[in-house]
């Protein structure tokens, strides 16, 4: 039940698809990529990978733990409908959130002298969040799912190997599923949060520094 009387529908747990579905639904969730991506960036940009590795879970707490803690205790208190904000009018509060988060995460990186990709990577979440946000608030409802997901495999094509491209063709329609079938997505948001990631982390790469 919504704030103002409206249910969410949401598939019968009996039907398996469904069932999956909100597994893959946690499992590709914008927080496990956004910590992963942290944690990407911590461990290349370091030369000793246990200190990368610290790096990269201290600002993913802010960039994801955080985040998502808050929207636990909002859904608990019934200020949002659920964990995956899916109610459109609900997600400012939630941009909001990230991006207060994210820039904690990027004063505590710059005044203890962060690796230089994390440095990097910081301001550009900010930038995704705005640019994702404010789509989301003028127009279609954008997937945080495809967007943070895209995100996370062309940011290990930059720092690893092109080859990671092959996960947006093989696993980008499994996210796909999971939201059409729970009914939390059209194609169009799916395809917007994914070309969106795309085109920010693009952007990006023009002033991506070298790792180390």
């Amino acid at each position: 039940m919504t704030g103002n009387g409206t249910k969410i529908r949401i598939p019968e747990t009996g039907d398996p698809a469904a069932r999956a579905a909100r597994i893959l639904s946690d499992v590709f969730a914008p927080a496990v990529s956004v910590f992963l991506i942290c944690v990407l960036c911590g461990v290349t940009g370091h030369p000793h990978t246990w200190v990368g590795l610290g790096w990269g879970i201290l600002i993913g707490s802010f960039c994801a733990v955080i985040p998502t803690a808050t929207i636990h205790v909002a859904v608990r208190r019934e200020q949002l409908t659920d964990r995956h904000v899916t109610r459109r009018d609900q997600r400012w509060r939630v941009f909001l959130v990230c991006v207060a988060s994210v820039l904690g995460g990027m004063a505590t990186a710059v005044l203890l002298d962060a690796p230089r990709p994390l440095l990097w990577i910081l301001p550009t979440m900010v930038a995704g969040l705005v640019l994702a946000g404010g789509v989301t608030l003028l127009g279609p409802k954008v997937s945080m799912h495809a967007f943070c997901f895209t995100s996370l495999v062309v940011l290990a094509a930059m720092l690893l190997s092109p080859w990671w491209l092959l996960a947006l063709p093989t696993l980008l329609p499994v996210v796909a599923f999971a939201r059409l079938k729970l009914k939390h997505h059209t194609r169009l948001e799916l395809t917007l949060g994914s070309g969106l990631a795309a085109a920010v982390m693009l952007g990006a790469s023009a002033y991506m520094p070298t790792a180390g």
